[in-house]
């Protein structure tokens, strides 16, 4: 490997919309050429969905629009509420957008729906124009179409005329503030959903202007604590925390559903004469005739009612765009984006009509939701498919569910409110623009506080006004960081870094066809660097064949090979018997304690290579799966590691292959998920550090045999594409993975790198069974400590 590969540390797709837009084609486009790109839908966001890839592609796009579908639906009726809608227009607005969003948009991955910084703005709208104020819920309704559908205008232009680079122009430190802000409002407006207070008609929360309004909701909420439900708050928090403890385990569990469902339950039965509160309670029943077309509405003209529509709109504005680019470059980065980037300017065009269409047809504004992209691309989302799947999922399931929707405790969506609110707060992001500088730092409090305090436009803009103001004078450059110095560690990781560095006991799987050629060849080699004192082939043999031929074959065939290689009296034939080869296999493997089992598979033929998949999940000892036409030479050699003990042991043994075969070097490679949307210049050479003294303390862990170890370091979200693509990068000719061993369930519910690289890798696998026993999920998610991981982005 030459010096330019040691050490890399890579972010993925570039994320900055200045450089994105300035990469598009569309940037030097004249407006007609832009409005005809805008309209094309079958463009450059589909290219990974090629004759070759269509059916694996769209399958992955549909298990992304499933799984985010059955998410979206709680947060959206919650969304709809807390905005003082029906819960029924935050499940069309959520598909609908979506839908348009991904037709019209310019990201291949972003999923568009309602998102909690819009709450304050709508809810003020609803709650000005609407009956508290002697108006009507559809003339409240209405004014909001007309609003939304003049912001839409406005961003369609702004994409026609290429301004989508502008959005930049908002610093990081207000966006934050802002999030902090509107997270902390959520939270305090909506305690009297979990607290069930009687009276929730009169207390609901759209009695008071969201416009300094948290202090008064706070001041009703407390001088009404003698009317709180306990049960509702048990039910409240109840959502709250199997909602956040579920999605820490898994985004592919549908946690905000589940912790509905539960509680719905319960509100049904146990606590049925418990006095909690329920959704039809408050809004009827829920139809589910989704589609009502509402027009545009405009008020008596007024000096008041101007400004009020110069205020909605350009709130809407703000928000649309500054999200939708947010998302869009998060979107990339997550993916890992190599191919063409997001176009800034047509996502504005599609946000534009996402929000003249959505609220006409019982919808309202909506934009780009970091949360539920986040998920569409960990659930495995490619194309913009994955959006249409979403929408149309959402839609068939709350059809048929909406009979029991009414029947959810307001205390649930309460609690789903304050999961989105906490996890908005992000440590990482806070601590980001803390780590900049101080005049930044200052921004980020004064807006968090003044947008509570005062209204959403009114804390942003002065914010914005103090920031251009100011910049030129106090946003002074950010003091360089270093890497982190390496810290040696306290005491090795408890690892057996030196068991089973060489393999006694070796098995392999012949299929009495030609690919055992390969796979002989590689056991050849083998034999040759000193791996392996007793062989043991076998074949699963099919009851009707005979025996005795069998084993014939068996013997003609290695000791064609192999006669010279192995002594006999270490050689072993057996025939093994049953209705099932992973079971006759596995049984083989503790019988001889096997310590390694080599299968070999044509490309054509993927029935061995689902093999060693479920024997790597199942069996005792490791898999050496070789793929036919294999290079028996050990040139480099590339070990995935997630600094465990496990990946430790996988490394060792990695380096005791590499000593054996000559080699003085090998590539260890960590591919880590960053959260981090807001990110400063200094941002990648903060985190360059951290993994580098995460590295040096790792290495020290791992019985190495003196041979050099280069680290990689990958951001993305697909850990087995960015393993795949450096072991073509570097022409790796085996890469060596250590696993516990996931049980089919926790394989399926976690996921499992290990078994997606044996199914898609073109090179050698060898795959080391750390503590040489299939892990449960009860074991898998205690060894990752679930509890201590980040909570995913909920808006």
């Amino acid at each position: 490997m030459n010096s330019i590969e040691k050490n890399r540390y890579r972010p993925a797709a570039a994320s900055d919309p200045d450089q994105l837009a300035h990469s598009a084609p569309e940037r030097s486009a004249t407006v007609l050429q832009r409005l005809k790109s805008f309209n094309t839908f079958w463009d450059d966001r589909f290219e990974d969905l090629t004759r070759e890839t269509w059916l694996k592609t769209t399958y992955r796009d549909l298990s992304a629009g499933l799984v985010v579908a059955l998410t979206a639906i709680p947060m959206a009726m919650g969304f709809a509420m807390a905005m003082g809608l029906r819960p029924e227009q935050g499940i069309i607005a959520g598909a609908l957008a979506c839908i348009i969003g991904r037709t019209w948009g310019g990201s291949k991955y972003q999923v568009s729906g309602p998102t909690a910084a819009f709450i304050p703005i709508i809810a003020g709208l609803m709650q000005k124009y609407g009956e508290a104020n002697g108006g009507s819920f559809v003339e409240a309704h209405g004014f909001l179409v007309l609003v939304s559908a003049i912001a839409g205008v406005i961003l369609m232009l702004m994409g026609l005329f290429g301004l989508g680079r502008y959005a930049k122009l908002v610093p990081n430190s207000i966006i934050v503030g802002f999030t902090v802000g509107i997270a902390t409002a959520i939270a305090l407006t909506n305690l009297e959903s979990i607290l069930g207070i009687e009276s929730f008609n009169e207390l609901l929360g759209e009695d008071e202007d969201i416009k300094g309004g948290m202090l008064h909701n706070l001041t009703q909420a407390f001088s009404n604590l003698d009317k709180i439900n306990l049960w509702s708050v048990m039910l409240g928090l109840m959502t709250f925390i199997l909602t956040k403890g579920l999605l820490r385990i898994s985004i592919f569990i549908p946690a905000p559903l589940i912790a509905i469902g539960i509680s719905t339950a319960l509100a049904a039965t146990v606590l049925a004469d418990k006095g909690v509160i329920l959704v039809r309670d408050i809004y009827g029943s829920i139809p589910n005739n989704f589609f009502v077309f509402t027009p545009p509405a405009m008020p008596d003209i007024t000096a008041g009612v101007v400004a009020d529509i110069a205020y909605f709109v350009a709130a809407i504005v703000f928000v649309s765009a500054v999200e939708s680019l947010l998302c869009s470059s998060m979107a990339d980065r997550l993916a890992g984006n190599r191919k063409t980037p997001f176009n800034p300017d047509k996502e504005f065009w599609g946000q534009g009509l996402v929000q003249i269409i959505t609220p006409m047809v019982n919808g309202f504004p909506c934009t780009g939701a970091l949360a539920r992209t986040a998920t569409s691309i960990k659930a495995g989302a490619v194309t913009p498919l994955a959006g249409y799947f979403k929408g149309l999922f959402k839609l068939t399931l709350a059809y048929y569910i909406a009979g029991y929707l009414e029947l959810v405790p307001m205390a649930c969506i309460g609690g789903i409110l304050l999961w989105v609110a906490s996890n908005m707060i992000k440590v990482s992001e806070i601590k980001e623009v803390f780590g900049h500088n101080r005049f930044h730092a200052v921004l980020m409090v004064f807006t968090a506080v003044m947008v509570p305090a005062t209204d959403f436009l009114t804390g942003v803009l002065a914010a914005l006004v103090i920031y251009f103001a100011a910049r030129r004078f106090c946003d002074t450059p950010a003091v360089a960081h270093k890497a982190a110095e390496p810290i040696e560690p306290a005491a090795k990781l408890s690892t057996p870094a030196t068991a089973a560095l060489n393999f006694d006991n070796v098995s392999v799987a012949l299929a009495l066809r030609g690919e055992d050629a390969g796979l002989l060849r590689y056991v050849e080699r083998l034999a040759e660097l000193g791996i392996g004192k007793t062989f043991y082939f076998v074949h699963v043999a099919n009851p009707k064949d005979a025996a005795g031929d069998l084993l014939e074959r068996m013997r003609e065939a290695v000791q064609q090979r192999l006669a010279a290689k192995l002594p006999k009296a270490r050689v072993h034939y057996r025939l093994l018997h049953g209705p099932n080869r992973i079971d006759a296999l596995v049984g083989h493997s503790l019988e001889a304690k096997s310590d390694v089992t080599l299968l070999g598979h044509r490309p054509d033929r993927s029935g061995q290579r689902s093999l060693a998949r479920r024997l790597a999940m199942l069996g005792q000892g490791s898999v050496w799966m070789v793929p036919n036409g294999s290079n028996p030479e050990f040139r480099r050699i590339l070990v995935p590691i997630d600094f465990s003990a496990s990946s430790a042991a996988g490394l060792s043994q990695a380096a005791a292959i590499a000593r054996a075969a000559g080699v003085g070097e090998c590539s260890a490679i960590h591919v880590f998920v960053d959260d981090s949307v807001i990110r400063y210049e200094e941002h990648d050479a903060i985190k360059r550090g951290e993994e580098e003294a995460e590295f040096a303390r790792f290495v020290v862990s791992a019985d190495t045999r003196g041979i050099c170890v280069n680290p990689i370091y990958e951001e993305g979200i697909d850990a087995t594409r960015s393993i795949l693509e450096w072991a073509k990068r570097l022409d790796a000719s085996l890469i060596v993975i250590s696993t516990r061993g996931h049980s089919r369930a926790a394989a399926v519910l976690l996921g499992s790198t290990t078994t997606e690289i044996m199914a898609n890798s073109a090179i050698p696998v060898l795959v080391v069974k750390h503590d040489n026993d299939h892990a449960p999920i009860r074991d898998v998610l205690l060894a990752n400590r679930y509890w201590q991981r980040h909570d995913p982005r909920t808006n």
